[in-house]
């Protein structure tokens, strides 16, 4: 039996993308008969037959077959990228979001394997000549907890949601603002799970919800008219695989996922040619279909662990 170390800063049921995603690979990985632990800085104990710990000199005095860090400029995953020299097992650095910083620097120079899952990481990892420790980590999501039933009742007004904490880089409220130019046409349904403070004010077309149940947002995200990710920033906006798995269309500026999804959704620049695009927007059958099948056939948490189980043979011969 294979022992693989996940390494995130927080981990689940606690909410995020990087709690979630690392969650996925780490019970797919459990499921396939591998020996899982996940060191993280913050939790609440095993789960889902998972172990999971705080205790960063375990990932130092034992041998594991794998350590999968996800991202860094955050406690657990600097942990890992300041320690490079020390740590003796292999270690798979998933970018997640390509960064200059000394630290994430010191563990790209180091680390074994360079796990990329966008153009973005791929840029990256050839900017300081490290292509050949590059391996490809497709992002994945749970499919039989993504898709959802389709409610019978049709919406009377057209509406959109968006989904994710309601920091700054997420660009919530100025999204919210924009929307108040389709007062008379269109809806918008805010689903956040962090800084309730930055939240934007609800208005008579725009609804602000929060700390909801995962199985309500899918609901919501699949029985809307169209999805909006109005990020400056995202590794890769997991998201937007859950809308195209539930043939609901989508529309985010030009990063990470969504630039090399493009052909899938609809890009813009901002707010002002969001709103525009809305406006005159009809929904094509043909590439929502085409946006399922990509989905269904490249992005499920079966790629991604299978990407994740090709690096480890390397690792095992």
């Amino acid at each position: 039996m294979t022992d693989i170390l996940f390494v995130v800063h927080r981990y689940a049921p606690y909410p995020g993308g990087s709690e979630v995603n690392t969650q996925n690979m780490a019970e797919e990985c459990q499921r396939r008969g591998h020996n899982v632990t996940v060191l993280t800085h913050e939790h609440k104990g095993d789960l889902n037959g998972v172990s999971v710990t705080s205790d960063y000199q375990g990932m130092l005095n034992k041998k594991w077959d794998l350590i999968i860090v996800h991202g860094g400029d955050v406690i657990s995953q600097n942990v890992v990228h300041i320690n490079a020299d020390k740590i003796q097992s292999p270690v798979l650095y998933l970018l997640i979001k390509p960064s200059d910083s000394d630290i994430c620097v010191e563990g790209l120079k180091k680390h074994r394997f360079l796990g990329y899952g966008t153009s973005m990481d791929v840029e990256h990892i050839k900017k300081f000549g490290m292509y050949e420790k590059a391996r490809r980590i497709r992002y994945g999501i749970v499919q039989q907890n993504t898709i959802v039933s389709k409610n019978h009742v049709k919406n009377i007004r057209t509406t959109y949601v968006s989904a994710g904490g309601f920091w700054h880089h997420k660009a919530m409220t100025p999204l919210a603002k924009a929307f108040l130019d389709l007062d008379m046409i269109a809806d918008l349904y805010l689903y956040g799970y962090g800084a309730p403070e930055l939240a934007p004010k609800q208005e008579k077309n725009i609804q602000v919800l929060f700390g909801l149940p995962k199985e309500d947002v899918m609901n919501a995200i699949a029985n809307a008219d169209g999805y909006i990710m109005n990020s400056y920033e995202e590794g890769f906006g997991l998201v937007l695989l859950e809308a195209m798995m539930n043939k609901v269309p989508w529309f985010a500026r030009d990063i990470a996922g969504a630039h090399d999804m493009r052909q899938f959704g609809t890009l813009y620049k901002d707010e002002s040619e969001l709103i525009e695009i809305l406006r005159n927007y009809k929904r094509d059958e043909r590439k929502i279909e085409d946006a399922y099948n990509y989905a269904m056939a490249n992005h499920t948490i079966h790629d991604t662990v299978n990407d994740i189980e090709d690096v480890l043979l390397e690792t095992l011969k």
